[in-house]
């Protein structure tokens, strides 16, 4: 969840920033059986971090 998109480093790239459409879209291509909003309900239900949502996707 960096402000800058410039620097990225190890900590952002274990979270997921629901407000940031590429990074949903991101998941999305991961994950093309879910829509946009069920991964975004995934990271509301899980929080941001990458790793959970995830599991959470490929158990749902």
């Amino acid at each position: 969840m960096s402000d800058n998109k410039t620097k990225q480093g190890k900590q952002d790239d274990i979270r997921v920033d629901i407000n940031d459409s590429s990074e949903v879209e991101y998941l999305h291509r991961q994950f093309p059986g879910k829509s946009h909003d069920e991964i975004k309900k995934a990271i509301r239900e899980k929080g941001p971090l990458r790793k959970n949502i995830e599991e959470y996707l490929s158990r749902s």
